[in-house]
């Protein structure tokens, strides 16, 4: 195990570590991992305004289209975490453990610097957690989240194109 970054999670006054597994490969790529909270992102979803900081589009695109965060489990980091390695990240696998729940989920978006723990609100849903973005997600650093890049997302019956950062193709 070895610890790649440290961010201190603006505006939730948090500091959270991101390490790299290298005892935990998934067709030979390593795992990264980090506890973190759980924001709810609705960036791509047809009611993406419902967020007051919401956005139609999302780095990752599937089948052309912005990733639809109300029916795509999905993660979202920022981009010093995605950054760490040469793997692609956007359009990697990921999985989140919740109060003893895990899901499967892509990396769908990139979020703002130095935040960790964002999750969609098809995620959200999946893990028990409250899937409103204004007043949902989880406020503690109790959210495990798990992603190995390089190693492309199959979910939901979806196949994901894993994507290089700052590019819509997927």
């Amino acid at each position: 195990m070895k610890l790649c970054i440290t961010i201190t999670s603006k505006g939730e006054f948090y500091t959270a570590n991101v390490f790299r597994d290298d005892d935990d490969l998934l067709e030979g790529k390593p795992a990264f991992w980090f506890f973190g909270d759980a924001d709810v992102d609705v960036d791509g979803s047809p009611n993406w305004q419902r967020d007051p900081y919401g956005q139609a589009e999302t780095s990752l695109h599937f089948e052309g289209k912005p990733v639809n965060s109300d029916i795509v489990p999905g993660i979202v980091l920022p981009p010093e975490v995605i950054k760490l390695t040469p793997e692609i990240v956007l359009g990697c696998f990921a999985s989140v453990e919740y109060n003893g729940k895990h899901e499967p989920a892509v990396v769908f978006d990139v979020g703002p610097h130095n935040k960790l723990g964002e999750l969609s609100a098809c995620l959200a849903k999946r893990l028990g957690i409250n899937d409103n973005p204004n007043t949902g997600g989880v406020d503690t650093q109790s959210v495990h989240y798990r992603f190995w890049p390089g190693v492309a997302a199959k979910i939901a019956g979806m196949q994901f194109v894993l994507t290089s950062f700052g590019s819509h193709h997927g």
